[in-house]
């Protein structure tokens, strides 16, 4: 089941760290952008994106394309975020700073080699691709 709309609710209180978290993980990467996706019909996560220069500037026709990467979080660990108190609420926050990187590292190993270079900020494919962070 998807998270309910209470829960949602409360996680747009903590959305804005976990994108902080996310996107000092990718620090030594290229400067992306990271944005937090929650909805009641869909999957939650963080989309990653190369920066809007690097999408504007790049040949929409020809790879390798802007990366365009949906992160899928899993919900075991957002409903915990949404119920835990306050002290608890950013100990959780800080450990998923931490894994972050190495969580999406792994994710991304399991997708065809060189569908995503996160070093450079590119992928294969045109449009969104998508991977899920394993349970932590």
């Amino acid at each position: 089941m998807l998270l309910s709309d209470e829960e949602l609710a409360r996680l747009q209180s903590v959305a804005p760290f976990l994108r902080s978290e996310a996107h000092s993980a990718l620090e030594a990467e290229a400067s992306y952008e990271v944005t937090m996706e929650l909805e009641s019909h869909l999957q939650p996560g963080l989309r990653i994106r190369a920066p809007e220069s690097a999408r504007t500037s790049a040949d929409a026709d020809a790879p390798p394309y802007p990366l365009d990467l949906f992160v899928g979080l899993p919900l075991s660990e957002l409903r915990a975020l949404s119920h835990a108190d306050d002290a608890t609420r950013e100990a959780d926050i800080a450990r998923f700073g931490a894994r972050f990187s190495p969580r999406l590292l792994r994710a991304i190993a399991t997708m065809t080699p060189h569908e995503i270079d996160l070093d450079a900020g590119v992928q294969s494919e045109a449009g969104t691709l998508s991977v899920m962070l394993d349970e932590d």
